[in-house]
């Protein structure tokens, strides 16, 4: 009879165990010129309900065997209020990053969703949780929420034919909109749709200002469009967008890549502005502070369009002041590193078309650890185009190598720049340069010098340190104005600085860098030597 009653109650049990609809779909997508399947897990009232739900999509790679993570999912929105849509296999290349705009726009219109960023989330494990994580940066403007489980760090991103690597640390400063959840490998698909639906009931407000990164010569973000001519690998990068201005540069790679003054970039606005009105606009170029005036009338949309090149611009829009942080310079030292102090010279720039009144500048910091040496300032009137130095002391207590962020209250405007922090490096002696030679176990040549081991004047070189019993080139960190730092390329998968000693930099001098090999640090000092020193 006990055997009896427990079978009836198991079959109790699972008869009334609530699961998804789950329904396999397809469309043609226009935007990959083919079919394309999906698979959406609805809940089980769906039919019978007129509410509207919150969206998931979980973006899966090449995955052997997924029947148990499909019956976990079912059986999460069989007792959850939410939409959950898989799709894939992702590519982090080519057209597959352009679809997601287009697939929440066929979800939207083909189910009862909440269509907004505050309530679509977008996750994913491996390679489908950097691409949850990327696409997230890429279109801050959809989802207000982004999860990975295992994922990998870094992977080739941007137009196929001239893909280049990208990693997650470095796309952080673009999030700020989004809530992200980075998770080991072990997370459970409850514990990552839990982080969505928590998101969902406390959205990130959209930002004043945003950032962005974009390996695509074209796109839109925020409902910002940005066009170039640009038929190379390289990202465009905006910074601190609003209406009142922006910062534009493409670079090589990022953050630090050498800028390319050769690509035309025609960003345009929303509708922000008075239809048909002229605006005064500045143009400052930042490497010499160059600036140019123009008077530039909005079409009959509210829109502005202004019109670049690749260099890095400080573009300032209305008769009003507009104050920046135009750069920082690190003056005790070639990098800031965790626990110690740092001392910084920050360039206050006005970019506006009107003087700025004197203010009380506080600083602060919008991350934990941060530490900020010294009493408010008060900043003078600045000119249009003028910019003013100030030095500050600050101490990070724990590694940010995608930035801490230091903030200036100044008035109404609030300031802010990230400052990249690395660990401790461990000093090591035992290293070898290449410039303009193959070191074994590398067959390719790195570099550009005479070829005897040693950093001069005018040559580029490649550091490799002893790593397992080989040498390995490393990827450099150094704010040394010896070196011009932006060279970079890579070596299945692996980062390589190339650096270049500038030619005025006299034999002698000695450069600090900070090195790094996979997930260690090690600083090292080079001598310069003449060019023509013959190795010992």
């Amino acid at each position: 009879m006990r055997i009896l009653l427990f079978l009836i109650a198991c079959s109790t049990a699972q008869a009334f165990q609530r699961t998804a609809v789950i329904q396999d779909l397809s469309h043609r997508s226009q935007v990959m010129d083919g079919p394309r399947a999906y698979r959406v897990y609805l809940p089980p009232d769906y039919a019978k309900s007129s509410k509207r739900y919150p969206v998931v999509y979980w973006f899966h790679g090449y995955d052997a065997d997924t029947r148990e993570r499909d019956n976990t999912m079912a059986a999460y929105v069989g007792t959850h209020d939410l939409i959950l849509v898989d799709s894939g296999p992702v590519e982090t290349t080519g057209t597959f990053p352009l679809y997601f705009p287009e697939l929440a726009e066929r979800i939207d219109a083909t189910f009862r969703t909440v269509a907004d960023r505050d309530h679509r989330g977008i996750t994913g494990a491996g390679i489908g949780g950097f691409y949850a994580i990327w696409q997230a940066s890429k279109c801050p403007d959809l989802v207000g929420s982004a999860s990975s489980a295992g994922a990998a760090t870094e992977a080739s991103v941007g137009p196929r034919g001239f893909d280049l690597e990208s990693a997650i640390d470095e796309i952080y400063p673009t999030l700020d909109a989004v809530r992200i959840r980075q998770s080991a490998a072990s997370a459970t698909v409850a514990e990552m749709l839990d982080f969505h639906l928590d998101t969902f009931a406390h959205p990130v407000p959209k930002p004043s200002s945003f950032s962005h990164i974009d390996p695509y010569p074209n796109f839109g973000v925020w409902n910002w469009e940005v066009v170039s001519d640009r038929r190379w690998p390289a990202f465009t990068v905006l910074e601190n967008v609003s209406r009142s201005g922006f910062r534009s540069a493409v670079r090589e790679w990022v953050p630090a890549g050498a800028a390319l003054p050769n690509v035309k970039l025609t960003i345009t606005s929303p509708r922000l502005y008075t239809a048909s009105t002229v605006y005064p606009v500045n143009y400052i170029r930042v490497r010499d502070g160059f600036l140019r005036k123009a008077m530039q009338k909005s079409d009959a949309q509210g829109r502005l369009t202004f019109d670049l090149n690749g260099e890095d611009y400080e573009v300032g829009v209305g008769a009003v002041p507009v104050l920046t942080f135009a750069s920082l310079e690190i003056t005790n030292g070639a990098w800031a590193a965790a626990g110690r102090p740092v001392q910084l010279r920050l360039k206050v720039l006005n970019k506006g078309a009107a003087h700025s009144a004197p203010e009380l500048v506080k600083w602060g910091s919008s991350g934990p650890g941060v530490k900020v040496s010294g009493a408010p300032l008060r900043l003078p009137a600045l000119a249009p185009g003028e910019s003013l130095a100030i030095a500050l002391t600050c101490t990070f207590e724990r590694p940010a190598t995608s930035g801490a962020r230091i903030t200036a209250a100044a008035g109404a405007a609030t300031l802010a720049i990230d400052i990249p922090v690395f660990p401790q490096g461990e000093p090591v002696t035992d290293y070898r340069i290449a410039d303009g030679i193959a070191v074994p176990p590398y067959e390719r040549p790195f570099g550009e010098g005479n070829g005897d081991g040693h950093a001069g004047p005018g040559e580029s070189f490649a550091l490799l340190l002893p790593d397992s019993g080989v040498l390995r080139a490393a990827e450099l960190f150094t704010n040394d104005s010896c070196v011009d730092n932006t060279a970079r390329i890579t070596d299945s998968g692996a980062r390589i600085s190339v650096p270049t000693v500038r030619p005025a930099c006299q034999p002698g001098h000695r450069i600090q860098v900070l090195a790094r090999i996979g997930l260690r640090y090690f600083t090292v000092e080079i001598p310069v030597w003449y060019r023509n020193e013959p190795r010992p």
